[in-house]
């Protein structure tokens, strides 16, 4: 049911972008919906919702072994107990980025200390495993952020969102709700009380069985939602009975809520717990008024007095009060229902919530040198542009350098110092550094400067001492720190070349675009309009790659030389 009813539509946009997805839980009745839609689903057999702590080991152990089938590239939990085991396990199991959803703290502030602690320590543990965490509410995400249950940059406020398409009263006219409202046994003028949700006591369903027992003519309670008698808090069959006995309508499990809403004049929310109820966004979104507990989420979807109305949690009175204080005023109604829609609008786009899940997964692969798979997650390509590197480009230069250009000497000095060299050119002067981007984000880079020598010599002077601290654990043996003078200090006998293109990278999801040539292409124009003179580029004699694509930009050999003994390297250079 979640896969179906809660994230499908995060799921069908990783199809969108050409990745495979893949839908891990319990088998269920959606399964075949969900495969002909094109996700593939795999079967936990011992995931429950209940609390069986035997039943939730074999399940661990069995999504364990679907990660070693499987090896995804990203896993983003959801749910509580997969929540948990699923963040260690597919950080152990090595997955690149594992994201998680957090739908509601399994614990509020007004829960027992000891239930808090227990909650708090399995997300303070399982969020040590996470590359990001994605939470519904903004209480939620204060309250993480002051516990310090996930690291604070980490944390991205996700809310969440229904499809306003699909819940839009203009949908379904007259005819259709008067058909509707027959069926469910109201009259024109009688107000009809709807409520979606599991029929447990925590969607406080018994709180509202009794304020309806004490509503006047006139009412018509109508509730939406499966049975769960194995829950420990599902309603009895008795406690059913009784409500349909009372007159109140229990229609089960149905797909057609949106035309349900549309015969609704006020929807109800007594729950005890919520992260951000899916239900009433849906209600607010068909133009309902929402009366809903005073609770984290649902305070999120109501504004009192504006959009609804918020009554203490298993107050049955405040309730039965509310219901009849919206239901018989007919001004406050449309007041209410105008409002309602207009907050789902700005508020409550499922396509906005899709948007940010798919960005968590590309910044995240982004934050951790992954650029392959975060342009194959970004979509389709855009035609690339290209403009001056700035600080915030760091990161990626130093880490798309270390893994395209890895054989050379200076990555084997570490990530920190290759950030140390890149943040000296972006700052120096007489440096071009250039970055090729489309509508996701950086695919490529080239840096030159206008004198090598003198380049160096400003790195040192402003970088040497931290640069030097930054790569001392790879330069602590006497033939590393050769190397590393060799590299600063080389010379090219012969070549009349001061200025340099000194690295260039593509992302390999971009090559064979023709950006490479765009950005060397940039970079000598850019030198030149500085006056540089002839520009040189030393490249590995092996590489031949790199010299067909120098050569394309006008580059010709100019010598052969030794930076490293018994390790020959060519020299070009572009007059």
């Amino acid at each position: 049911m979640s896969l179906r009813f809660l994230i499908l539509p995060q799921m069908l946009a990783a199809l969108d972008v050409g990745a495979e997805s893949i839908g891990i839980s319990a088998d269920g009745p959606y399964c075949e919906e969900l495969e002909s839609m094109g996700l593939r689903h795999l079967s936990l057999p011992s995931s429950t919702r209940g609390m069986d702590l035997a039943a939730d080991l074999r399940a661990a152990r069995q999504f364990w072994s679907i990660l070693r089938e499987e090896r995804p590239d990203v896993l983003h939990t959801h749910t509580p107990k997969p929540g948990v085991y699923g963040r260690i396990l597919g950080r152990i199991g090595g997955v690149p980025i594992v994201i998680n959803t957090v739908h509601g703290l399994y614990a509020t502030p007004d829960d027992p200390l000891g239930k808090r602690m227990v909650v708090y320590a399995l997300e303070w543990l399982a969020g040590r495993f996470s590359d990001r965490e994605l939470v519904q509410s903004a209480e939620d995400l204060e309250l993480m952020a002051r516990w310090r249950l996930a690291p604070r940059s980490r944390l991205r406020l996700l809310g969440n969102g229904v499809d306003l398409r699909r819940f839009d009263r203009s949908r379904v006219d007259e005819d259709a709700r008067d058909a509707i409202r027959r069926e469910l046994g109201a009259k024109p003028d009688d107000i009809v009380v709807g409520s979606v949700g599991r029929l447990v006591a925590e969607k406080g369903f018994r709180e509202l069985f009794a304020a309806a027992s004490k509503l006047p003519d006139g009412y018509v309670v109508v509730c939406v939602g499966p049975e769960e008698p194995t829950k420990a808090d599902g309603l009895t069959q008795q406690e059913l009975d009784d409500a349909r006995t009372a007159g109140i309508r229990l229609l089960g499990m149905r797909t057609d809520v949106d035309t349900l809403y549309a015969a609704m004049d006020v929807f109800v929310l007594p729950s005890h717990r919520e992260g951000f109820p899916r239900a009433a966004m849906e209600a607010s979104a068909m133009g309902l008024p929402v009366i809903a507990s005073d609770i984290r989420g649902c305070r999120e979807v109501v504004a009192h007095g504006e959009n609804g109305l918020l009554v203490p949690v298993g107050d049955v009175q405040a309730l039965e009060r509310a219901i009849v204080d919206v239901g018989s005023h007919r001004e406050t109604r449309a007041d209410m229902s105008s409002a309602a829609r207009e907050r789902a609008v700005a508020d409550f786009d499922e396509r906005r919530v899709v948007r940010t899940v798919m960005s968590a997964y590309v910044d995240a692969a982004r934050a951790k040198g992954l650029y392959d798979l975060a342009s194959a997650l970004s979509g389709p390509a855009t035609e690339p542009a290209t403009r001056s590197a700035v600080a915030s480009d760091v990161e990626f230069m130093a880490r798309l350098h270390s893994a395209a250009i890895s054989t050379g000497f200076l990555p084997t000095l570490g990530i920190r110092f290759m950030r140390r060299l890149y943040r000296a050119l972006v700052e120096y002067p007489e440096a071009v550094v250039l970055v090729a981007e489309d509508a996701h984000g950086p695919i490529g880079f080239v840096a030159g400067v206008t004198n090598t020598t003198d380049f160096y010599r400003y790195f040192l002077r402003r970088h040497g001492i931290a640069a030097s601290v930054a790569a001392f654990a790879r330069v602590v043996h006497p033939r590393a720190l050769k190397r590393a003078i060799e590299t600063l200090g080389y010379d090219s006998p012969g070549v009349d070349a001061r200025a340099e293109l000194l690295s260039m990278a593509v992302i390999s999801q971009a090559r064979g675009r023709g950006i490479g040539q765009q950005l060397g292409s940039a970079l000598l124009t850019r030198l030149r309009e500085r006056n540089a003179g002839a520009v040189r580029v030393v490249v590995g004699m092996g590489n031949e790659s790199a010299v067909r694509l120098y050569r394309q930009l006008g580059f010709r050999n100019a010598a052969i030389i030794e930076i490293h003994e018994g390790e020959s390297s060519l020299v070009l250079v572009s007059p």
